[in-house]
């Protein structure tokens, strides 16, 4: 048993939001399955239920009570309710794999760090039928100096088992520097496609002919849609594609910290459609929204990518950026 006197601050959290991840997880599955989900709509697709509150209680609660001068940045607010039952213990697994990082982070403190939570990414899906389930994920990353440099990614509905009629959940986390890692199978390693025709995942409740006719424009492609960024990006972990590429507005930091920082940890990067990478620190007027779109993909850069898009789509993103903007001003 690691002794966690000894590991590195980072890898402490990370082996926390690990198993509260996996409470979280626990919450997703007992509500659905008891079918009092308190479903209500946000937005045109953006829907929020009782257990994206209950996850992110559990989260932040949890996380806090440890590492009390952490700062948080969650999916559905500051919640004020009082949440009693904590996950307050280590992952041994990831105490054992992180006890010695990168000199970088040997000074980090834990008020120079943010964490972002999504609590329940693909609510959509959450609120169908099982078989579009294992595309929800739990989402927690963390940034530091602006960038994310330490995700986990929870499914809890990976695995379906017959003899006992429930769900195992599958936890994958990273550490920028460190690697790669599912929870259960050890290091993650993956390569980029080289052979065969690079395959694109993207939205399926947002596609807009405009996104569509430019996806279109990259040539010798395959397109698969699917819901959640938490579960698109690992479509990239798992070899399903080769790039997910969302060219508008509408991810948020808390969708997008903990799978940019996994994909970094595994050799690949986040950016714009313009290719720059966004800020994820949390200052006075900060701007939560993803604006100028989301390429993720296993190389170094995605200029390539971004030389297909054309000049309408980027007109009407920089259109949507100012309005963006504007609402932040007020």
């Amino acid at each position: 048993m690691a002794s966690s006197s000894t590991v590195p601050l980072l890898t402490r959290l990370i082996a926390a939001a690990v198993n509260v991840s996996q409470k979280s997880a626990r919450i997703l599955r007992d509500v659905k399955k008891s079918g009092e989900m308190n479903v209500q709509e946000k937005g045109i697709n953006d829907f929020v239920t009782k257990a994206d509150f209950l996850s992110q209680l559990n989260i932040i609660k949890s996380l806090e009570k440890q590492f009390p001068k952490l700062k948080f940045c969650g999916e559905e607010g500051d919640l004020k309710e009082d949440y009693p039952d904590l996950e307050l213990s280590l992952n041994e697994t990831v105490l054992k794999e992180g006890k010695i990082l990168p000199e970088v982070y040997q000074s980090i403190r834990e008020e120079d760090l943010i964490v972002w939570v999504d609590p329940l990414d693909g609510t959509k899906e959450y609120t169908m039928d099982y078989n579009v389930a294992n595309e929800v994920t739990v989402l927690i990353g963390v940034a530091w100096n602006g960038r994310p440099i330490a995700g986990v990614i929870n499914q809890p509905f990976f695995k379906f088992q017959q003899e006992s009629n429930s769900y195992l959940d599958r936890v994958l986390w990273g550490i920028v520097g460190l690697g790669g890692f599912d929870l259960t199978k050890g290091r993650i390693s993956v390569t980029q496609n080289t052979t065969n025709l690079p395959t694109i995942v993207t939205t399926r409740s947002h596609i807009t002919d405009l996104i569509q006719k430019n996806l279109n424009l990259i040539p010798n492609k395959q397109i698969i849609h699917s819901g959640g960024a938490g579960y698109k990006a690992l479509a990239l972990v798992d070899s399903k594609a080769d790039y997910y590429i969302y060219p508008k507005n509408g991810t948020k930091r808390w969708d997008t910290c903990a799978p940019e920082a996994l994909i970094q940890s595994l050799g690949g990067c986040m950016t714009d459609i313009f290719g720059n990478q966004y800020s994820y620190s949390k200052s006075e007027g900060f701007i939560e929204e993803n604006y100028y779109g989301i390429i993720f993909s296993l190389g170094q850069n995605n200029s390539n990518i971004c030389s297909y898009f054309n000049q309408e789509l980027k007109d009407e993103i920089e259109a949507e950026a100012e309005k963006v903007r504007q609402k932040y001003r007020k």
